[in-house]
């Protein structure tokens, strides 16, 4: 559920003064642009703005060398379908490869190579149906083989995608014919559908013997190059098994240094979309000719993440001081420029069991008591931030100035993304990270269990597991699967080490001359990576 639609936000500062110093001391660290940790769904949703173009009623034509612009790329860049780190890593994999199953732009469950996907009854084993007719790049058929090939190169090498994959007994798992593939499960897992669709950047199908020196896979685009932190270019696949699609000839994919660059190039014609700007280029861009700004009411989040094994973090009463003295509408205000939603610390806020009653407000006098309860008034920690995302820099800047009222004093330290995500990186004590929206269950396996690939607040509560275990073992919808998740929301509302001020809005902007694009609640920058359905008009 949206919770844009909610009651009104706790009061900001009064003095639109204070309002104005706070936007301008944010702005000292908001020009650089945004990569994107691609961990970076079945759940209902609110009505958003997916009105595509000005020119929605114009016929796709086929055609033309599309090109688009993000931020963040370097060394790291892979084509490799399972390890993904970055947007641009996500925009290259989304456009060479095709998932199981994925989210939409409108957070709901999109079938893409499999057909359908069923349990047994009590949900240790489920059965695959594949869809008919499609060919890798290189000519080969789809079948059952290549997704067993890449279920067990997800988890025997431990990538990213094996969380979601849960408890796979790969060894028992077969291909019952050509399309059909018999999935068992060591344990019940109830959610195995919503973790793929989740998850699905790092699921995607690969062929058996594939080697990411030369990539092949059954997305819309075909390889050509990848330059590393520069550009990548791919051409139309005339056999993708969505017919008619894709529209462009060829799709290139550029990195820039910063949004401002990256705003300007969109500007000057040099590319046709911009992907995770932030807001002072989407107030430019708004008024400009020849550009469509569309900012993304979404359930993403870019939480402040406090090690809770590490002093002063530790103490839960720390914890709870530093959630209580964020003014979030305040924050939003000002490091975000107004694109975000009213956020209390609690995730997934599009899911059908998320818990709406737990709210927190600004509490400066209780964060002061809890402090001085902990031995911590003078408190004094280091915040590491990064321009990885839309607002994290300015965010982290407000809140070290919001944190003096309690007497807390913030240090950050802006580091370069190729530092953040470095060999520090889940290792921070106090720092930031973001996530696109993942429903519930999802997100709590990519960041809350022992195993979570992106466990930045290093959370291992025994019993916050055994409910996920049990929610697991429990039909979707069930009065005890509500019960479950409404526990594992209150620990993360009580004792977690996130703090959430804000859904943040997805901020991008594409030239007039194409149209086929949409506003997308899941956070993925253009038009959830849509490429395959833009054209020129």
């Amino acid at each position: 559920m949206d919770r844009s639609d909610e009651s009104e936000a706790p009061a900001s500062y009064a003095a639109l003064g204070r309002r104005q110093f706070l936007r301008g001391f944010a702005a000292t660290g908001a020009l650089a642009g945004a990569s994107g940790l691609l961990a970076a769904c079945s759940g209902s949703s609110a009505s958003t703005n997916t009105s595509s173009t000005p020119a929605a009623t114009t016929k796709p034509k086929r055609g033309g060398d599309l090109k688009v612009g993000l931020t963040g790329g370097g060394p790291t860049d892979t084509v490799d379908p399972h390890k993904g780190i970055t947007y641009l890593d996500s925009s290259r994999l989304q456009s060479l490869y095709s998932p199981l199953v994925q989210l939409d732009a409108n957070a709901e469950l999109e079938y893409m190579l499999a057909e359908s996907i069923t349990p047994n009854g009590d949900f240790t084993q489920w059965t695959i149906k594949l869809r008919q007719g499609v060919t890798f790049h290189n000519g080969k058929p789809l079948t059952a083989q290549d997704v067993i090939f890449t279920l067990n190169r997800i988890l025997s090498n431990q990538l990213s995608g094996s969380i979601p994959l849960g408890p796979i007994d790969i060894k028992n798992t077969k291909a019952v014919d050509t399309h059909t593939v018999l999935v068992a499960m060591s344990k019940p897992y109830s959610s195995f559908v919503t973790q793929l669709a989740a998850s699905w950047v790092y699921l995607y199908i690969a062929p058996v013997g594939f080697n990411p020196a030369k990539p092949v896979g059954t997305g819309p685009f075909m390889f050509k190059s990848l330059s590393s932190g520069q550009r990548s270019v791919f051409t139309r696949n005339p056999h993708y098994w969505r017919t008619g699609l894709p529209y462009a000839d060829t799709l290139e994919i550029l990195d820039f240094a910063n949004t401002v660059s990256l705003a300007a190039a969109l500007q000057t014609g040099q590319i046709h979309a911009a992907g995770t700007l932030d807001g002072p280029q989407m107030a430019t861009l708004d008024n400009a000719s020849g550009v469509k700004a569309i900012p993304s009411k979404g359930g993403g989040i870019v939480p402040f993440t406090m090690r809770v094994e590490t002093p002063p973090f530790n103490d839960v009463r720390v914890r709870q001081a530093m959630r209580l003295l964020v003014d979030r509408a305040q924050l939003i205000d000002s490091a975000l420029d107004g694109h975000g939603s009213l956020a209390s610390d609690v995730f997934s806020p599009f899911d059908p069991v998320f818990n709406t009653k737990l709210v927190r407000h600004t509490d400066v006098a209780q964060a002061k008591h809890l402090l001085k309860q902990a031995g911590k008034e003078d408190l004094t920690v280091t915040l590491t931030t990064s321009a990885i995302s839309t607002g994290t820099v300015a965010m982290a800047t407000v809140l070290a100035e919001q944190a003096k009222a309690a007497g807390v004093k913030i240090n950050v330290s802006n580091v370069p993304s190729g530092t953040f995500f470095g060999k520090q990186y889940l290792s921070w004590p106090f720092a930031q990270d973001y996530y696109n929206y993942f429903p519930y269950l999802p997100q709590v396996a990519e960041s809350m269990l022992l195993k979570s690939p992106f466990n930045e607040t290093h959370t291992s509560n025994p019993t916050y597991t055994k409910w996920y275990d049990q929610a697991n073992a429990t039909a979707s919808g069930s009065s005890l699967e509500k019960e479950l998740l409404f526990e594992m929301q209150n620990f993360d509302f009580n004792q977690g080490g996130y703090i959430i001020p804000a859904y943040v809005d997805a901020l991008d902007a594409y030239s007039t001359k194409i149209a086929g694009f949409q506003a997308a609640r899941i956070g993925q920058p253009l038009s959830n990576f849509d490429m395959e359905h833009w054209y020129f008009i």
